[in-house]
């Protein structure tokens, strides 16, 4: 669609498009600036094609689980981040069910998914792109690369906001992971409760059991919800449950799983901030001339309003806000993953870290998102990425807090700015003043 006939509509100098109109209509990040299909990648994926393509035939004939191993290591990935799902919510769907759960694996910059004796599935993140999809096919002829882009992929990881983007489902599975018929299922969302979480995945390393919907299987929906519901089914392991010699630990434990619900969330806003600022700064320039401005004018008008709406989105996703109540014992693993995350911590003087965990009223000590120091943070527009860094300045030592800020502590906020203001690189100019 022209950028003038988007401008008309935008300001409402025209009427909505007709129904024909709008059935033509392509997804916005498949047009000028994103081009997300027709544009090339450069990712982490592109780098691992471009260093290993001329031993494809070699990584490929490795066995599955060093295949595996070899992926996360050059991805970064951390085994203890494993987590499982049984529920046929993905791309290799036969290949998933209670006995044969799917195994996920993340970092701050990547997730890898394995149906066992499929193919890998690999999400990353591209500087303009976004969130972006592979697979790794040990079947593949040596020519196709190693991590081949999947455009089937956004069949399903194309509706959030119309943007590119990661799931996490959860759902009432059947017998063989089917979710019920007419029972839906929904995204986790930071402000999902607890007891609604994690339908279709297994849970294990509950010291202190809470009420959640994983482990469970049945045959009708009342099965899950209501007076007639199964109670929690806690599990310290999956020993004896899936044949855990297939995968590379025998968990899928309960704080990575929290982590993982954390962290899609925040990609998923920052992949939407990172999509419509661009597209917005690249309307500017005909909305500019329509208006009459200098060529040196700074964005204004609709584009300010795109700014200020995604830097409150990514504020609020940032700083942990309307996140679910933890049960009043808090929550603990079986405490393989935290030392695994702590690697890349970044302490203050004080040695104080965003990724320094809580577990007992909440995930975070500091409600901080470390995925604020993320490439997918720092590769927003600097307009965009210099206004969420300023507001989170003085949002943090404000006094008395406004209430995007007022779930943080006094003490919390003023160590969170202290943190930042020693750790975090590239801080704009007047940051703290």
């Amino acid at each position: 669609m022209p950028d003038l006939l988007r401008f008309l509509l935008v300001v409402g100098l025209i009427g909505p498009l007709t129904r024909s109109a709008q059935a033509q209509q392509v997804e916005p990040f498949e047009e000028p600036p994103i081009n997300y299909s027709a544009s090339q990648t450069n990712d982490r994926a592109t780098a691992i094609n471009a260093a290993f393509q001329s031993r494809a035939d070699e990584i490929r004939s490795l066995p599955a689980k060093k295949r595996l191993k070899w992926l996360l290591d050059e991805l970064g990935v951390p085994v203890e981040s494993q987590i499982l799902v049984f529920s046929k919510t993905s791309l290799q769907r036969d290949l998933i069910n209670p006995e044969t759960p799917r195994v996920l694996y993340f970092s701050d910059e990547a997730y890898v998914g394995w149906s066992v004796t499929g193919s890998f599935e690999v999400s990353v993140f591209d500087a303009k792109l976004g969130t972006t999809f592979y697979l790794f096919d040990q079947h593949a002829a040596k020519d196709v690369p190693l991590l081949e882009r999947s455009g089937d992929c956004l069949l399903c990881h194309s509706r959030h906001e119309h943007t590119p983007s990661l799931r996490t489902r959860t759902v009432f599975p059947d017998a063989n992971g089917e979710p019920l018929s007419g029972s839906g299922g929904s995204n986790i969302a930071p402000s999902t409760p607890l007891a609604e979480r994690w339908g279709g995945w297994y849970v294990t390393g509950t010291k202190a059991p809470f009420e959640h919907r994983g482990n469970l299987i049945g045959k009708k929906i009342d099965d899950f919800e209501g007076p007639a519901a199964q109670p929690t089914r806690n599990l310290l392991s999956l020993k004896g449950v899936v044949d855990t010699h297939r995968y590379l630990l025998n968990t899928s434990d309960v704080v990575p799983l929290l982590m993982h619900d954390h962290q899609v969330h925040v990609h998923n806003v920052l992949s939407t901030a990172n999509q419509d600022a661009r597209i917005a700064l690249h309307r500017w320039p005909a909305m500019r001339e329509i208006l009459g401005l200098p060529a040196n004018a700074p964005p204004q008008g609709s584009c300010l309003v795109v700014f200020d709406s995604q830097a409150e989105k990514i504020l609020d996703a940032l700083l942990c806000r309307d996140e679910a109540t933890w049960p009043a014992e808090g929550i603990q693993g079986d405490g393989v993953f935290a030392p695994a995350y702590a690697k890349t911590r970044k302490p203050d003087a004080k040695g104080r870290s965003l990724r320094d965990l809580d577990l007992k009223t909440r995930l975070f000590r500091y409600r901080c998102s470390p995925l604020i120091y993320s490439q997918s943070f720092a590769t927003l527009p600097k307009e965009l990425r210099d206004i969420v860094l300023l507001r989170l300045s003085s949002g943090l030592r404000a006094f008395p807090p406004s209430p995007s800020f007022g779930h943080l502590t006094d003490d919390e906020r003023a160590t969170i700015h202290e943190i930042l203001t020693q750790t975090m690189p590239d801080l704009p100019a007047n940051w703290g003043k």
